[in-house]
């Protein structure tokens, strides 16, 4: 059976919504996760945060992490119709700001000006596939997980 949708479909979605949970673990290996937004350039989210966040820090020490949007197709909810979704993993790096082009770090601090050297930015790497549900069919088979969910190769 084909896939519902294919890569390019799916980086739309996520260049449109740029509102995401990352998920990281802790050295302890505990799972955390924190509601994120990016930016993205060349199929990498780029997020802006500070040094000393859980963030930071959990990712310096493991760099494997999980990044979930979560897109409201449907102008209202509607009762067992969930939103539609895209999960996958990835690679992330914390960068310095000196690491990233200028362009990119300026649209990261718009409205943060000056601040800039007191805040890193987290590059993440998509890996593998992205599991999607409900992207690229019909809401209403969004009932049905066996025709919902797909696996698009991130490529």
């Amino acid at each position: 059976m084909p896939l519902p949708t294919t890569a390019d479909d799916v980086w739309k979605h996520i260049e449109k919504w740029p509102f995401a949970v990352l998920g990281f673990v802790t050295p302890k290996g505990e799972p955390r996760a924190a509601g994120v937004d990016y930016t993205v350039r060349n199929r990498t989210l780029y997020v802006l945060t500070g040094p000393d966040t859980w963030k930071a820090r959990h990712i310096r020490a493991n760099p494997h992490v999980s990044v979930t949007v979560t897109i409201q197709r449907l102008p209202i909810r509607v009762r067992r119709v969930p939103p539609a979704v895209i999960s996958f993993a990835g690679l992330a790096t914390v960068l310095t700001p000196d690491d990233v082009e200028a362009g990119l770090l300026a649209e990261l601090t718009h409205g943060l000006e000056g601040l800039e050297n007191e805040l890193c930015v987290i590059r993440i790497v998509p890996t593998g596939r992205f599991v999607t549900y409900g992207i690229g069919v019909p809401p209403m088979k969004m009932r049905t997980p066996k025709e919902a969910i797909a696996r698009v190769p991130v490529v």
